[in-house]
Parts: structure tokens; C-alpha cells; sequence
């Protein structure tokens, strides 16, 4: 299995919660009002967009409406899929310069240890030069699972012990 048939397959999840809160949404009618925009947005942050994006998607749905005079919630949802569409940026190949520094920023529990892991195994695997830093990592064990994941895609990391400075790294 590819690298980006591993990512697809790990969005399942996300996909079907996401899936589990636009029948719940529709179940509740066709009325746009406040609890719906509230409800929409709440939808699409359980559904692993984050919270910029789905107050972005929201806000342009919110603008939209408006100005088409959007007669019910359906309406406003066929032009969901687009806004979702709209948040993202297309490249003309990979998603990393010759040189790049990437920095993994999210909550506990959301993948992205294991996500700088199959990246980085992706990116050695295509001849680049990987450098993995465990900066701010107080989960226990992360720093522990950063190293088996560098040593697994045979690229070098640098780390302190759990607690350190992030700076020091």
C-alpha cells in the first residue's frame, strides 16, 4: 500500500464522523439560523477541519447565503462541498521545497507524530535528507515513538529529554 493510500485510509474515520454530523444537521430541518450556523461549525471542527478553516467555510456559506437569499439549510449545504474544496491550495508536484522546514502544530491524540513518521519515511524513500526534532513534546512516551519512527524511515532526529526546553532542541 502507497504512502497516500495509507493517508486516504486513515481519513476514513474522519470522513465518516463527518458523514455522522451532516445527517445529524439535516435531521434537524431546513431553518437557517443561528443554530445552525453554530452547528455546522461545530460539525466540520468534530470532523478534523480545525477551527480557522471551518470558521472560514462558515463565514463565506454565512456571506453567500445572504447574498443569493439561500431559501433553506439544503441549499446552503450544495454549496458546501465547494467552500470545502476552496480551502485548498494546488501544487504542481511535491508539497515541499528542495528545502523545507515543516513544523507539526495540533492537539493531543490528532496524528502527528505518526503523520512526521510516514512523511518522513516518504521523503527518504525519494532520496531527500530528513532531519526530525522532537521540539515541545510532553506526551508521555512521544519522544520515545519520534525515535522509533526515525529509526524505522532510517532518517536522524534530534531530541532532549521529555521536559526540556523546546528551544534547546
Amino acid at each position: 500500500m502507497g504512502f497516500f493510500d495509507r493517508i486516504s485510509s486513515g481519513l476514513h474515520r474522519s470522513r465518516d464522523k463527518f458523514k455522522e454530523q451532516m445527517n445529524i444537521l439535516l435531521d434537524r430541518g431546513p431553518d437557517v439560523d443561528e443554530e445552525f450556523w453554530e452547528t455546522l461549525e461545530e460539525a466540520l471542527i468534530l470532523s478534523d477541519f480545525g477551527a480557522a478553516a471551518a470558521d472560514a467555510i462558515v463565514e463565506e456559506l454565512r456571506d453567500e447565503a445572504t447574498r443569493k437569499a439561500l431559501p433553506d439549510a439544503y441549499a446552503v449545504l450544495d454549496l458546501l462541498a465547494e467552500k470545502i474544496a476552496d480551502q485548498f491550495i494546488e501544487t504542481d508536484g511535491s508539497i515541499f521545497d528542495d528545502e523545507a522546514v515543516v513544523l507539526f502544530v495540533g492537539v493531543n491524540g490528532s496524528g502527528k507524530t505518526t503523520t512526521v513518521g510516514k512523511i518522513a519515511a516518504e521523503a527518504h524513500s525519494n532520496d531527500r535528507k530528513v532531519l526530525l526534532g522532537s521540539a515541545d513534546t510532553f506526551r508521555a512516551a512521544a519522544i520515545e515513538q519520534l525515535e522509533e519512527w526515525a529509526r524505522r524511515a532510517d532518517v536522524e532526529i534530534v531530541s532532549r529529554e521529555r521536559g526540556s526546553d523546546p528551544a534547546s532542541v
